[in-house]
């Protein structure tokens, strides 16, 4: 029991020194708040696999979620974290990605399978900041997707880049946790092309939940069928 307390007080002060790091980069060389939020999010996912090794139950992991939610919102009310929050499209995917690391945790949990947090957590946690980069990097050079006269706030460049990175890291994965080679490029695809239409159509954020839950529900599709 100590050991699992102490071990949730370093990642309360580990990511809060992201937050910190974050802010001295934004103020520091003056970045755009559009990159400095994705190398939050990137550090934020790619640190909070660890909790696999970490924690015996979700529920040190509800409390981080929790703490961090209200951090985070109150970083935003009291203009504290505004390598985050200074952008100019409307997202709530800051407040939102904190929840859904919790339930992909608590899902794996329940259901046994390891797999079920980490291919999720590295679709959200790489595909979709690589997708913000070279959306906004390129974003004179790239056209916003159109389908049906209905215009989505994402680019034909960064669901591209999503695309192909969510496949990569399916290959990957599911290679890892030996899913037969005969499938995974199979398996692979449709979880790519599922994770970048939902990404595609979810705006203000939601793709933060909303894409590492399609992700996962295919998955366990898959394992059931």
């Amino acid at each position: 029991m100590t050991n699992q307390i102490l071990i949730t007080t370093l990642f309360v002060v580990g990511f809060i020194l992201i937050i910190i790091f974050n802010e001295y980069l934004f103020r520091k060389y003056n970045l755009k708040p559009e990159y400095s939020r994705k190398i939050a999010h990137i550090l934020a996912c790619l640190s909070s696999l660890l909790f696999l090794f970490s924690f015996n139950s979700h529920w040190n992991v509800l409390f981080l979620g929790l703490l961090f939610f209200i951090i985070l919102y109150l970083g935003k009310k009291f203009n504290k974290t505004k390598s985050i929050d200074n952008v100019k499209r409307k997202t709530i995917g800051s407040y939102i990605l904190p929840i859904s690391i919790y339930i992909l945790f608590f899902i794996s949990k329940k259901l046994e399978n390891n797999i079920y947090f980490v291919l999720p957590l590295l679709i959200l946690g790489v595909s979709d900041p690589l997708a913000g980069f070279f959306g906004t990097f390129y974003e004179n050079k790239t056209k916003k997707i159109t389908f049906l006269n209905t215009t989505f706030n994402k680019t034909n460049l960064g669901s591209v880049v999503f695309l192909i990175s969510s496949f990569l890291i399916s290959i990957i994965i599911l290679y890892l946790f030996d899913f037969e080679i005969s499938k995974t490029l199979n398996i692979s695809l449709i979880i790519a092309l599922f994770a970048t239409l939902t990404e595609i159509v979810s705006s203000k954020g939601i793709d933060n939940i909303s894409v590492p839950l399609v992700t996962t529900l295919i998955i366990y599709i898959i394992n059931n069928s």
